[in-house]
């Protein structure tokens, strides 16, 4: 059985529910994979052995976020937390009106 990287995405105030989750890189290629955090902020994604992985996560209101995580031969799950700042408009540099 291949290994699994299971995690979960916070943000300030805790879990962020139905983040989306992609590995962005891995050590070989593979087809995309995507998924959403759950309600708890909890996410599995599937690997393809060992190596090192890009995890990117997205989710409305809040800046995306990378995160590598390490799958070594002996693992059947690794754990990783993904923390989200959120997206806060630059007021002090707003858009021209009318554009």
């Amino acid at each position: 059985m291949r290994p699994v990287i299971s995690g979960i995405a916070t943000g300030p105030d805790g879990p962020v529910a139905f983040a989306r989750i992609m590995i962005a890189a891995s050590p070989a290629p593979m087809p995309d994979l995507a998924g959403l955090s759950g309600e708890d902020g909890t996410f599995t994604l599937g690997t393809n052995g060992p190596g090192r992985y890009v995890v990117a996560v997205h989710a409305d209101g809040f800046v995306p976020a990378r995160a590598e995580v390490t799958v070594r031969p002996d693992d059947s799950s690794v754990d990783l937390r993904v923390h989200l700042d959120p997206d806060v408009p630059d007021v002090t540099n707003p858009p021209p009106l009318g554009r």
